[in-house]
């Protein structure tokens, strides 16, 4: 092996080392209302009650996700907006958080029940409580016309990104059992692409599944465990 190439890795290496350390070092080893974090190859950051465990749970009360935007997203979004035409407006903003939020209730609920779980509004021994949040969501081209997506595309290398914090609890006491935080971005290559309302949903959608399937895996298999 060239002396060019063993550099090449070893860099390499460092590069996904430190990468890997801070993402662990993003968070803390321990929340403040007494939550441990624990490794997780799926999330950014899991924290879990000592000895809790998701294997009681047949059934989800999902609670409404809140959505919240990057900080001066709005802003930024109009800096380069000449005009009033095309300006995204606190109205745009809500629109899309409602959208979002509701998004979210239908592929967690679609995802759930697939595997078997109930999605139901009351509290039980057997229902998991779950509140989740979006923060920090950053869309790159914001749809403002709500029209046919030909007739609104924007040229973006990504359509942006957002965080879930979701607790887990349960329903019957409203004990903490859990904490999930991880931050998505859409599965854009780098490459410039369309993006308009329709592709923004679509990949929105496409991280909230990855969410809900990590959820409803996890639930499978705390339920094999504890056979």
């Amino acid at each position: 092996m060239s002396i060019k190439k063993l550099v090449t890795i070893v860099l390499a290496s460092s590069c996904l080392f430190a990468s890997i350390a801070f993402a662990w070092n993003k968070y803390p080893d321990q929340t403040d209302d007494g939550l441990d974090r624990v490794k997780s190859k799926q999330v950014d950051a899991l924290y879990w009650k000592e000895g809790a465990t998701l294997a009681g749970y047949k059934r989800v009360r999902l609670d409404d996700c809140s959505v919240a935007f990057r900080k001066h997203w709005l802003v930024q979004q109009n800096m380069d907006r000449m005009g009033l035409d095309g300006r995204v407006t606190t109205a745009d903003m809500e629109r899309i958080q409602n959208a979002l939020s509701d998004a979210f209730r239908e592929v967690f609920t679609k995802e759930l029940e697939s595997g078997g779980y109930e999605v139901v509004a009351e509290s039980g021994s057997d229902v998991l409580l779950l509140q989740p949040k979006i923060v920090d969501l950053d869309v790159t081209a914001p749809d403002t016309r709500q029209q046919q997506a030909a007739m609104v595309n924007s040229y973006t290398a990504s359509s942006g990104e957002m965080t879930l914090h979701m607790d887990f609890l349960d329903s019957s006491t409203n004990a903490l059992i859990g904490r999930v935080i991880d931050n998505r971005q859409d599965n854009a290559d780098g490459n410039f692409q369309y993006s308009n309302g329709l592709t923004n949903r679509g990949d929105a959608d496409e991280i909230l599944q990855k969410w809900a399937t990590a959820l409803r895996k996890a639930l499978d298999n705390a339920h094999q465990i504890s056979k």
